[in-house]
């Protein structure tokens, strides 16, 4: 009985190997590669092109202000619900064109200095972090390591979830209260 079975399972490789892909079990079958540039190969993007950056977040709806500041960074200003943010290219050649990470931020200007228990609370419980800048008022930011690129559906989730947490954030601090003309966006 042993040889049979063996004689079988030889049997069955020997087939397996000669057939054509078409015969297997469509389980077995292994998708075709697409050639390089097709459209169906998912847009990989990175920090070295803040154009394109900045091209997604347009036809994601937002504003996106490309800036190059004295120092030669680069930064976008966005807008989201009425509230300004920006994405810093940062750990970049000295020349500012090989960044590898976008960091997402919002600041928030009261007139009052903010209590540390706020933020202490948000960096416990959130994936983002927020912390109190030298005058006391709060900001939220996300950093994203972009080195060799994500995909396109990747950044933009990523954009959306960082909105979404800018939102939660201003409820946590009070953002959205009547201040009485208290507080300003950064």
């Amino acid at each position: 009985m042993r040889i049979c079975m063996k004689t079988r399972l030889i049997a069955l490789a020997a087939l397996a190997l000669t057939a054509p892909v078409t015969s297997l079990p469509a389980t077995a079958q292994f998708a075709a590669m697409p050639e390089a540039g097709e459209e169906s190969a998912p847009q990989v993007v990175d920090a070295t092109d803040p154009e394109l950056i900045a091209r997604i977040l347009r036809n994601e709806g937002f504003k996106a202000e490309l800036k190059t500041l004295a120092s030669g960074a680069i930064e976008i200003e966005s807008e989201y619900d009425g509230t300004s943010f920006w994405l810093y290219f940062q750990a970049c050649t000295a020349d500012f064109t090989g960044c590898e990470v976008i960091s997402f931020s919002s600041g928030f200007d009261f007139e009052t200095a903010q209590l540390p228990d706020i933020i202490g609370d948000w960096n416990h419980d959130r994936y983002s972090k927020a912390y109190l800048d030298e005058d006391g008022d709060p900001f939220v930011e996300f950093s994203v390591n972009m080195k060799g690129g994500v995909t396109r559906e990747n950044f933009v989730d990523t954009l959306h979830w960082f909105t979404t947490e800018m939102s939660a954030f201003i409820e946590q601090i009070g953002w959205n209260r009547d201040l009485s003309g208290q507080a300003q966006p950064i």
